[in-house]
C-alpha cells in the first residue's frame, strides 16, 4: 500500500499510514488478486473492505441495458443512488451516474478506471467527488461485472 505522510496541525504524524483515498485502498486490493487476470467478483467479496465497504457496489454487465444492473449497493454509496433515465440532464448531477458513467470503459479496457470531480447536485451542495470502477470476470476472460468504490464529501 501507498504510504504517506501527513501533516496536521503543523505537526507530522507516522509515515505508516496508509492511503487516505478509497479508490486507492480499493484499486490496490484488485490488483493483488488480479495478477495479469480479472479477479472474480466471488473473490472480490471474500475480500476485507472494513470501513470501505459502504461505500462499495458491484454491477452486473451482462444484465444491465438502459439501467445498471446492481447486484449490490453499500448503504453509504446508496445515498448517491438517484437514477435518472438516459438522456435527462439532471443524470450527470448525480454522484452514483457520475460513477458508473464510465462502465463501458473498464469493461473494454479491462482495466482501472477512476474519476474525481467537483459535482454540484440538484439541491445546491457541492460535492468533491471519486470513484474507482474496476472490470471483473467469472470466467476470467469475458468482463461480467463491475466493481466500484465511490466517496464524496462536502465543499
Amino acid at each position: 500500500m501507498k504510504s504517506e505522510v501527513l501533516e496536521a496541525a503543523g505537526r507530522q504524524t507516522s509515515p505508516r499510514i496508509t492511503e487516505r483515498r478509497i479508490t486507492e485502498r480499493v484499486r490496490n486490493k484488485w490488483a493483488r488478486l488480479a495478477r495479469e487476470r480479472l479477479p472474480s467478483l466471488k473473490e472480490i467479496e471474500a475480500l476485507n473492505f472494513g470501513p470501505d465497504w459502504p461505500f462499495c457496489f458491484a454491477v452486473d454487465m451482462r444484465l444491465s441495458d438502459i439501467f445498471p444492473y446492481f447486484l449490490f449497493m453499500g448503504d453509504a454509496i446508496s445515498r448517491y443512488s438517484t437514477a435518472y433515465p438516459m438522456g435527462d440532464p439532471r443524470r450527470e448531477k448525480t454522484l452514483l451516474d457520475t460513477a458508473i458513467a464510465k462502465m463501458d470503459e473498464a469493461a473494454l479496457t479491462r482495466a482501472p478506471v477512476e474519476f474525481n470531480d467537483i459535482k454540484q447536485l440538484d439541491d445546491g451542495r457541492r460535492v468533491a467527488f471519486r470513484s474507482i470502477l474496476l472490470p471483473l470476470s467469472e470466467n476470467g476472460t469475458d468482463v461480467t461485472h463491475i466493481f466500484g468504490a465511490a466517496k464524496g464529501r462536502s465543499v
